[in-house]
Order: structure tokens, then C-alpha cells, then sequence
């Protein structure tokens, strides 16, 4: 396989990538906390990961990636282990339960996943369902005097792990003199975090041996990523944002705790601006996909515009350059049209891909996940086979060969497999439509058998149906 470049946040310099396990990455991404809707800003971040992960099946690593659900303990004020935890605010403003909350923003995040053509993870883990990991967890910090106990919870304790600072660059002095708040007085340092915190009110409490409460935020991405990769991951992402504290913390908990290396190569992405300023969620214009959709505007059009930004370059967004990405959509439908139009390229399989155009693809992204400049590369190519299609009769292996190149760059680029899919769909008789949809409510029904039989006969009319999390999908075979 060839070196992959990465920027590691750790060291501050582009590396090649060096997976524990040659040929096969563990991939570990910081997830939505689901107090509220995710913005567009949090959807960037997810994009990223997704274009690094698909960038890596490019090359032919075996990936095993997991997204974590915060569902509890991420604080209003996380800096300072004080304020209040953001599923209970919500849930209390909502008068619901933070399970109601969570269940529903996790449903919305999944629908825009799905919407923006990000393959989803090989698991979601919800904190809330690994409340014994993270104790356990906290239980040999104990052991190990990395923590310790106070009337308001149990504390790591940043003073007995030498290493803290390293990735955020913040040092314990700076730390201590830059408070802006009065801190607990019983805690050591002004930076020691709360891994476990002492509340009989909370909505979500659990008990410990220590006392009833809930987990610090920063333990939870510890115990799941353990739980599910080990130690030595391979790549962890996350926010800008998230450097400092959590990542931080996630570095010092996990090494004390388990005396190995916690991560191997440290990926963050640059936020997403609006007007110069910071996209959150809780201040100025909330801008979610169902807005952008509500301007008329698609899913695919985002995807599109976050590519061609590079994931370390502040994204500056604007309707007019979503107007653009949007055009480019079109443009792109309209290629795949006409060559799908074309009864010669029907099949594929035998069709060989061009390779000075996806080895410059490549070239791309091994350099630290160049998007730009890959998009420069589909770009280009996209002109030649119009110009092709205007000016010349295509031959069969000249056609075959544009589209399966198409779709080999498009495993990373990820927007002409869903226009395919829309393509294909237009072309549908009614009546395979109508079978199709017979076929669903009978699978809704758990009618399974009847469900059987009207796949046989769509099977029979040169129809086969792919049962999908955003529901069926008709193709012609």
C-alpha cells in the first residue's frame, strides 16, 4: 500500500500513516452530543470522517470505525465541571425525558447521515449503556492514584500524569492562571476533571461504588473506544474544539489507566464558519440540513462544498457558494444521464478504470486528505467526457471505461451513486413501483412469506429490491 500523509495533532506534523495492524485502520470519531439538532457546522465534521474513512477503503485498508453517542454528561460548562449536564437542561425545557430527547436527535442525526450519503459506522455506542465500562475504568485510576475522591465526585488528578498539555500545548501553569470561575475547592488543580459526579437529583444518576451520580464527559469516549478498539487506535477525530479539554483528558485518563499508548495519529477538522463566525448550536443562525433543503437546495450540493474545502481550512459558508456546489450537482446528473442513456455501457464489468486519472486522485488524497485539489482532479475529468459526449461518437470501451472511473473515484467523493440511484428510479414502470411498495407493507407487517412472493415476481420482471436504513431501493438487473 502506498504511505498515506496525515497531520497528526500530537506530533504537529504531516506523517505517514503506520496502523498498528498492516492493511487494516481502527477509526475512532468523537460523535454528536444529542441534546439538539446538529448543525451544519457538526455536519462538516462527520463529512470529514467520512471522507477519510472511504479514503482509506480507496486504498484498500480494512476499516473498523465507531462514532460515539454523548447521551449524558457533557456540561454546559465543560471546562470547569460545573454548569449543567445539557440532556438534562433539554429534557427539563422539553418536559420529556433525556431519553425521549436522545432517541429523537439520534433518529434526526441517522436521517441526515443518510442524507448526505455518509456510510454509517460499525457502531453507534450510546454512553448511557456503558456506565459499567466507565467505572470500571474509573475504579483502576483509583487503584493507580490518578484520581481521587471529594464530596462532589471523583477527580483525575493532571498533576500524577507528566504527559498532560501535550496535544493542546496548554501547560498546567496557563491552565491554572487563565480561570475565569472560582473552582471546587477540594479539587487539587484547577484542571482536574470530573470523571464521576455525585448527584440524588439528576434525571440520569446511576449508582457506583463511590455514590450515586453520572459519568464525566471525558470518561466516556475512554470507555467506549477501549471497549471497541483497544488501545493504540489507530486515528481518532474530532472538532478543533475538541483539543482541549476532551481529547486532553481523554489522553491522560486512558494512559494512566491502561499504561499503553491511547491513540496513534490525532485528526481534527476546522470549524465551519457563518458571517467570520463559529457555527454552534447554542448562538446566532441555526443552519441544519432541513434548511438547506427548505432553500431549495439538496444534501448532495453540502457534500459537495465540503469537499472542496480542505478539512484544516476554516470553512467559510454561504448561500452563494451552496448555489455553486448545487450547479455542479446538476451538471453532474446530467453527465451520468446521458452515459447511462447509453445501452453500450449497460454493464460494466469488464470495463478497466483510467488510471492516470485516479492515480492523480489519489496523489491527492494521500496529501493530508487534499479534497480540494482531488475535486480538481474529478473536475477535469468530468470535462473530457462531456467534450466526448459532444464532439464525438463514444466506442463501447471509451464509454465503459469513463463511467467505471466515475464510480471509482466516486467510493470517496460519494455523490453519483445516490444520483444513479434517482436516475435508475425515473425510468421504474408503475407497476414495479406498486409491487415494490406491496412488498414493503407486507414487510412492515411481518408478513414475510407474502413479502417473499412479490420479490420473486419484481425478480421475474428484471427488478431486484435492496432493503436499505433509509428504506427500499428498486434496480433494474
Amino acid at each position: 500500500m502506498p504511505d498515506l500523509l496525515f497531520y497528526n495533532s500530537f506530533t504537529k506534523q504531516v506523517e505517514p500513516l503506520r496502523p498498528q495492524e498492516p492493511g487494516k485502520v481502527r477509526l475512532y470519531h468523537c460523535g454528536p452530543t444529542v441534546y439538539k439538532r446538529q448543525h451544519i457546522g457538526n455536519m462538516r465534521r462527520f463529512l470529514f470522517a467520512d471522507y477519510l474513512r472511504r479514503t482509506l477503503e480507496f486504498f484498500g485498508y480494512e476499516v473498523r470505525e465507531i462514532t460515539n453517542i454523548t447521551d449524558v454528561g457533557h456540561l454546559t460548562q465543560d471546562e470547569i465541571d460545573a454548569g449543567e449536564d445539557k440532556m438534562e437542561r433539554a429534557a427539563k425545557e422539553a418536559k420529556v425525558t433525556p431519553q425521549v430527547i436522545a432517541d429523537k436527535q439520534i433518529a434526526a442525526f441517522i436521517a441526515d447521515v443518510q442524507a448526505l450519503n455518509i456510510q454509517l459506522s460499525h457502531k453507534y455506542p450510546r454512553a448511557t449503556q456503558h456506565i459499567p465500562q466507565m467505572q470500571q475504568l474509573i475504579t483502576q485510576l483509583l487503584e493507580k492514584q490518578y484520581a481521587y475522591q471529594t464530596t462532589t465526585g471523583i477527580y483525575f488528578d493532571v498533576q500524577s500524569f507528566p504527559a498532560y498539555g501535550k496535544l493542546s500545548g496548554n501547560t498546567l501553569e496557563n491552565i491554572a492562571a487563565g480561570k475565569r470561575v472560582a473552582i471546587r475547592e477540594e479539587k487539587k488543580h484547577p484542571a482536574d476533571f470530573a470523571l464521576w459526579i455525585f448527584d440524588k437529583q439528576s434525571l440520569q444518576r446511576w449508582d457506583s461504588p463511590w455514590g450515586e451520580g453520572f459519568p464525566g464527559w471525558h470518561i466516556e469516549c475512554s470507555a467506549m473506544s477501549l471497549e471497541y478498539l483497544g488501545s493504540g487506535i489507530d486515528i481518532h477525530t474530532g472538532g478543533e474544539d475538541n483539543r482541549f479539554p476532551h481529547h486532553e483528558n481523554e489522553i491522560a485518563q486512558s494512559e494512566a489507566a491502561t499504561g499503553e499508548s491511547f491513540v496513534r495519529l490525532w485528526m481534527h477538522n476546522r470549524h465551519l464558519h457563518l458571517s467570520g463566525q463559529k457555527l454552534a448550536k447554542r448562538a446566532g443562525e441555526q443552519i441544519t440540513l432541513d434548511t438547506i433543503k427548505e432553500k431549495g437546495f439538496t444534501a448532495l450540493a453540502f457534500r459537495l462544498l465540503v469537499f472542496s474545502v480542505h478539512y484544516r481550512t476554516p470553512m467559510d459558508f454561504s448561500w452563494e457558494a451552496l448555489a455553486a456546489a448545487e450547479e455542479h450537482v446538476r451538471s453532474l446528473r446530467g453527465t451520468l444521464r446521458r452515459l447511462l442513456n447509453l445501452d453500450l455501457v449497460a454493464n460494466q464489468a469488464d470495463a478497466t478504470v483510467d488510471r492516470e486519472v485516479t492515480q492523480a486522485f489519489g496523489k491527492a488524497l494521500a496529501d493530508d486528505l487534499n479534497t480540494p485539489q482531488a475535486w480538481t482532479v474529478f473536475l477535469q475529468y468530468v470535462r473530457t467526457i462531456n467534450t466526448a459526449l459532444e464532439t464525438t461518437t463514444l466506442t463501447t470501451a471509451a464509454a465503459k471505461q469513463y463511467l467505471t472511473t466515475l464510480f471509482h473515484l466516486d467510493h470517496v467523493l460519494g455523490v453519483l451513486q445516490p444520483l444513479r440511484y434517482e436516475l435508475e428510479a425515473e425510468h421504474i414502470p408503475a407497476e414495479i413501483t406498486d409491487l415494490a411498495k406491496q412488498r414493503e407493507r407486507a414487510r412492515q407487517g411481518n408478513q414475510f412469506v407474502e413479502a417473499d412472493r412479490l420479490r420473486t415476481i419484481l425478480e421475474s420482471k428484471g427488478y431486484y429490491i435492496e432493503d436499505t436504513p433509509s428504506g427500499p431501493r428498486i434496480m433494474p438487473k
